[in-house]
């Protein structure tokens, strides 16, 4: 079981303008080495993707360029299978390269959520984050470095050819195929979800709003893994709000949601309710 485990971070949403990159070597299941580079992006960060990964300007003021590395980065993964998460950082190299005019990377890919969600049927209906999966799987790490999110991504791999019986191979060709989500086994996911009566934060209610750094069902899923229960919309009930970034498009010329407004209006009431970032609720159900 050989190959490598690629993740990228970016300093925008444009997925040209990767800032770091990781790169993990197994072999036989095990991690031989592992390589990360922050990357001067020659583009702007953006205040969220900062929230996210903790990568600014700054750290990156003495980075390489991609078209820098782009070579040696050839090197290390031809004739290699290159396992990523989802087709996220696969696009992002594509673009950047498309950025710089250089040619693309050439190896044999492999999107681990694909299989994530053959193996798994919990997971088979949509795919699930990386820091999720791993929750689930025990594997701790600190997500959003490139580096760790590439070991965690291999690891995840090994997990899921250890539980299919499929070799590597055998997933490059099966991972992109439909999946059977008819059998009834197979949960339906919603946002509104019953927390874990045995989770530490059991008894709060929980509410998400503005776009979140991963689908706001996965969210709710974390969440109530953790205790809480999951809820749409806001009520009297209602202990925390998540807040992530906002779309000011969607706001109707307003600084804030419905939902934040409404939180803030139960709060001066005398409610006991906490609005809190995205990156204070993960730091809350991780603790």
């Amino acid at each position: 079981m050989n190959f490598i485990s690629l993740d990228v971070e970016t300093s925008n949403p444009d997925m040209a303008s990767i800032c770091q990159v990781g790169l993990v070597e197994f072999s036989d299941a095990k991690i031989v080495q592992g390589w990360k580079s922050y990357i001067t992006p020659e583009d702007v960060f953006s205040d969220f993707h900062i929230g996210i990964h903790g990568i600014d300007s700054e750290k990156v003021k003495d980075a390489p360029k991609f078209p820098q590395i782009a070579r040696n980065f050839q090197d290390i993964v031809k004739d290699k299978i290159v396992v990523t998460y989802t087709k996220f950082d696969v696009n992002s190299l594509n673009r950047v390269s498309k950025k710089y005019k250089i040619p693309r990377l050439q190896f044999t890919w492999l999107d681990t959520s694909g299989v994530v969600r053959h193996t798994w049927d919990k997971y088979a209906r949509d795919v699930f984050g990386l820091a999720c999966v791993a929750t689930d799987l025990g594997i701790k790490f600190q997500h959003h470095d490139a580096l760790e999110d590439a070991k965690v991504c291999g690891e995840v791999l090994v997990r899921a050819i250890e539980q299919s019986g499929k070799s590597i191979e055998e997933w490059v060709k099966q991972a992109r195929k439909p999946i059977d989500i008819s059998k009834d086994d197979i949960p339906i996911p919603t946002i509104k979800q019953k927390g874990n009566p045995e989770g530490y934060l059991n008894g709060e209610i929980i509410v998400f709003t503005g776009q979140l750094s991963m689908p706001r069902i996965q969210a709710a899923t974390r969440a109530a893994e953790a205790g809480c229960d999951v809820e749409d919309r806001i009520t009297s009930r209602t202990t925390i709000l998540v807040i992530g970034n906002q779309n000011l498009k969607l706001l109707s010329g307003k600084e804030k949601s419905s939902k934040h407004l409404g939180a803030e209006r139960l709060i001066s009431k005398g409610a006991q309710s906490r609005i809190i970032s995205e990156g204070d609720f993960l730091a809350l159900i991780e603790s």
